[in-house]
């Protein structure tokens, strides 16, 4: 298994994305851990099958981003406790 950052920049003319692509997001058992930042466990080499998954939900001006996450991981004030993370990356990680 792999941890899969999903990062997207959405413009404000385009608000009405989010309710779609958040349910997507949630679909994929992705958990929320920044403002438009997302991450996913996931088989390794699955980026662009999530990317395939969820940029139909995008428009051309959107920005999409899903990268496998290294082991070298630090983080600051997540939406998500400490803990809830470190249970993702031990997930992710096997």
């Amino acid at each position: 298994m792999a941890l899969y950052l999903v990062s997207y920049d959405i413009g404000d003319k385009d608000k009405f994305e989010y309710e779609p692509l958040w349910a997507k997001l949630r679909s994929l058992n992705a958990t929320r851990i920044l403002y438009s930042e997302w991450v996913i466990v996931a088989s390794a080499g699955s980026s662009g099958a999530l990317y395939t998954a969820i940029s139909p939900l995008t428009t051309t001006s959107d920005r999409l981003l899903v990268q496998e996450v290294t082991t070298d991981v630090n983080w600051d004030r997540l939406l998500i406790s400490d803990d809830e993370f470190r249970r993702i990356l031990q997930s992710a990680r096997g």
